[in-house]
């Protein structure tokens, strides 16, 4: 590659931009996709239906965490810009064409069988559903009515990774926000309507494909300001290293919703865990999503253009330092308060005293995966920047196997919801361990001794505040009650999660947890990788 062919070098401030668009439209997307399954609690709650929505559920949720929220960047953007700057602007858009020609094409024929063969579909996500057959029967109904949604968001996704190569962000950003404000719209009508659940289901999985419709339209729009895509069939040179490459990286970067995947497998063995541990995902989805934004958009990008292993090895431990910086008080307010958490945020309507139980459980049991899920994300995140995902798929194939066996081993002694929630915890210990085991054994990471005290003292504060929600929760039970408004339920939730927030940031100021480790990320310099 020439110098005169080199992109340009984004400038600090414009990567700060870019980082904070990114960041906040994915934070508006999680929070309304929150609040649509907070609706849908109260408009389902957990019984045959909600059962049979929210495994028909799984396979668009798989799609869109996986590919529609940036994960088609990495093994397309970079491959797009270096046709680009050795071909010519003509050149990367014919491989653009290509691309969405072969997927298009690849996409078609998925769904086309799929809607053929429904409920063995709905068997591979939920295999519990095989004694139940009319809920089988009402899941591939589910899942027909969504599976156009797979085939418009996977496009909208590949057309959306050309827009950010091309340095246009906010449109890609927001359209996920987009579809969920559709969805939101539609619980809201079904509520005020208050017709009979079976047909609100209907309606939201049928208005789910509207979304993709929607989601694909907002990202043509900005695209016909770059050019037009001429479509083409053919097999170049460019398509097989997408092939060979990019397939080895998703399925790698997929290992945490496959593992997810197993957990609803497991849970469908008992009526109504369907529901439980989609919910419980939901809220332990929330803090994680924020995390592995911080992750992916600032300390990643940077972690990319290190050139020593001394500033590598700084940044990747200040990296997994900042996480659990996070995560730690987050996993710890959800184990202690899981019951209060679910009841204010879904107890209404259709979701009643049991169905908290039973998603609290589960609430739990996510909790305690959810440190090791984050540190997996970032130690995976350092062979994808070097493209050498051969050791994160192992790891993630572990997971997976961890997932089934200590899933299926445990059925029976608790809910099933709770086992699948606890079995997805292992896998990612594991996953995290192996990832963590890898690196040390490569040379990639060798932390050093401030790293280590950092961790230390954020567990320790993390510990401190455990016990000092265990003395406020209590005094605030009353204000807790189900038959309390549903604001006094929510001020008594905050000023708990405020309480242990204050004893937690207290306690890690005093030991350090929050030193120049963490902030010096903010001087961390982010420099586009050599060609």
């Amino acid at each position: 590659m020439t110098p005169a062919s080199v992109p340009p070098e984004p400038s600090p401030s414009r990567l700060a931009r870019d980082s904070l668009v990114v960041g906040a439209a994915t934070i508006l997307s999680r929070l309304l996709g929150f609040a649509r399954d907070v609706l849908i609690a109260r408009l389902l709650g957990t019984g045959p239906v909600a059962d049979a929505f929210l495994a028909a559920l799984r396979l668009p949720n798989l799609v869109r965490r996986v590919l529609g929220e940036g994960g088609l960047n990495a093994p397309f953007v970079p491959l797009y810009l270096s046709v680009k700057a050795q071909d010519g602007e003509a050149a990367a858009r014919r491989f653009a064409g290509e691309a969405a020609s072969h997927l298009g094409l690849l996409l078609l024929l998925f769904v086309a069988l799929a809607e053929l063969f429904a409920p063995w579909v709905v068997l591979g996500l939920a295999g519990g559903f095989a004694g139940e057959p009319d809920t089988l029967a009402l899941a591939a109904f589910y899942t027909r009515l969504m599976l156009p949604f797979v085939l418009l968001t996977t496009l909208a996704a590949l057309l959306a990774a050309l827009l950010n190569a091309e340095g246009r962000f906010t449109v890609a950003a927001l359209a996920p926000a987009l579809m969920n404000a559709i969805l939101l719209a539609v619980l809201l009508v079904e509520l005020f309507r208050g017709g009979p659940s079976e047909q609100s289901a209907t309606l939201l999985a049928a208005c789910l494909s509207l979304s993709g419709l929607a989601h694909l339209a907002l990202i043509l729009a900005p695209l016909r300001r770059i050019g037009v895509l001429r479509p083409s069939l053919r097999w170049s040179p460019e398509m097989k290293r997408l092939v060979r490459t990019g397939g080895a990286t998703l399925l790698a970067a997929s290992a945490a919703q496959l593992v997810l995947l197993v957990s609803t497998q497991i849970a469908s063995a008992e009526a109504g865990s369907v529901a439980a541990l989609y919910y419980a995902d939901r809220v332990f989805q929330l803090p994680l999503s924020f995390f592995g934004v911080a992750m992916g958009t600032v300390v990643l990008s940077a972690m990319a253009g290190e050139q020593s292993q001394v500033e590598h090895d700084a940044l990747l431990g200040r990296a997994l330092a900042l996480g659990l910086a996070l995560a730690a008080p987050a996993a710890t307010a959800l184990f202690l308060l899981a019951e209060p958490i679910v009841s204010v945020l879904f107890e209404n309507g259709q979701f009643g005293a049991a169905d908290r139980m039973r998603t609290a459980a589960a609430l739990s049991a996510f909790a305690f995966g959810l440190p090791f899920a984050l540190a997996a994300k970032v130690f995976g995140q350092v062979y994808f920047v070097r493209r050498r995902p051969r050791l994160p798929l192992l790891a993630g194939f572990a997971a997976v196997f961890v997932a089934a066996c200590a899933g299926y081993a445990l059925l029976g002694w608790r809910e099933a919801a709770m086992i699948g929630a606890l079995a997805a915890s292992l896998a990612f210990l594991v996953q995290a361990l192996l990832l963590a085991g890898f690196l040390l054994r490569d040379g990639l990471w060798r932390p050093d001794r401030e790293t280590i005290r950092t961790i230390l003292a954020i567990l320790l504060a993390a510990a401190l505040m455990a016990a000092a929600l265990a003395v406020l929760l209590p005094q605030l039970l009353p204000w807790l009650a189900p038959s309390q408004h549903t604001l006094m339920r929510a001020a008594a939730l905050a000023a708990l999660c405020l309480g242990g927030a204050l004893v937690y940031g207290l306690a890690g100021w005093i030991l350090g947890a929050f030193g120049p480790l963490l902030l010096r990320l903010r001087g961390a310099s982010v420099r586009t990788p050599r060609s």
